[in-house]
């Protein structure tokens, strides 16, 4: 039997401090919550052809500290500013989630950073790679 501790997450709540209202062809309805489900190899692939080869290097340089993992960070955050790609990870989270890419742009940026968050609790290695050093 698998220690509850170490075992994956298949899926995640995140309660949301905004709650946002979606149009459906059903009618009106109101996310309190996201459910996020574990990603699957489909959105590993569209992520990494959105980001380019070379973000995962980018990302982990930017998890040292000093100069060089700055600008790596830099680098890597560059990425994400061309509207394409950030539409394409909507999409993905959207896709994780359950829910129109709608939803995710119209969380509040305090609920965004909460999604983002519970992306990587899946992962608990990176994590650790991008703690903040205790001061």
């Amino acid at each position: 039997m698998s220690d509850p501790v170490t075992e994956p997450k298949r899926q995640i709540s995140i309660p949301l401090d905004f709650p946002v209202d979606e149009k459906t062809k059903d009618g009106d309805r109101t996310h309190s919550s996201l459910t996020m489900k574990r990603p699957r190899t489909k959105h590993v692939k569209k992520l990494v052809a959105l980001l380019g080869a070379d973000f995962p290097a980018k990302l982990l340089g930017a998890s040292g500290n000093g100069g060089a993992a700055d600008k790596a960070a830099a680098e890597a955050l560059a990425l994400l500013t061309d509207p394409e790609r950030l539409d394409g990870l909507t999409g993905i989270l959207a896709d994780m989630c359950g829910v129109s890419p709608a939803v995710i742009d119209d969380l509040d940026p305090i609920d965004l950073f909460a999604v983002g968050r519970a992306t990587l609790d899946f992962f608990p290695a990176l994590m650790s790679a991008f703690e903040l050093p205790s001061s």
